[in-house]
């Protein structure tokens, strides 16, 4: 599996298992309408976003290796504040290496099946892998999606 599909599953995996999202998705949603949480990721602070984007489907992002305190962008006020509701950073990407390890954001099909879209690293987006992360992010182990596929068809 992509080490990126793998963060993604990683993540996904600790919204359902503290019941923040929910595999069945329905019209009446609204508990996991949008959100986020801190959480550890294969022993790095890590933050799992996620927001309801109609027909069934949650976009949810993984921020893993991510120091809140070193974001520039952390104690601003208004708009520039970063306050967890888009699928990657604020911050400019210049910045990115010294507060994030890695980004990646996805599609979860709840509608037509359980899964999230696409195969590999197709259908995955807002990806950054900070120079000479990406053989750490081999080395974590394979996770295993907790009801759903961690890969499938992609719906436009």
């Amino acid at each position: 599996m992509d080490p990126m599909r793998n963060l993604m599953v990683l993540g996904t995996n600790e919204l359902l298992s503290r019941g923040l999202i929910e595999l069945a998705g329905d019209s009446t949603e609204n508990r996991d309408d949008r959100g986020y949480v801190m959480v550890d990721i294969a022993g790095k602070p890590s933050v799992v976003l996620w927001q309801n984007s109609g027909y069934e489907e949650l976009r949810i992002s993984v921020w893993w290796n991510y120091d809140h305190n070193k974001h520039p962008q952390a104690n601003l006020t208004g708009n520039s504040r970063e306050e967890f509701r888009t699928a990657r950073p604020l911050a400019k990407k210049s910045h990115y290496p010294k507060f994030v390890g890695a980004c990646v954001s996805g599609w979860m099909e709840r509608k037509k099946g359980k899964h999230l879209q696409g195969f590999g690293r197709d259908h995955l987006f807002e990806i950054y892998i900070r120079r000479g992360v990406l053989d750490e992010l081999r080395a974590i182990p394979l996770a295993r999606p907790d009801g759903y596929n961690a890969s499938g068809q992609f719906y436009m």
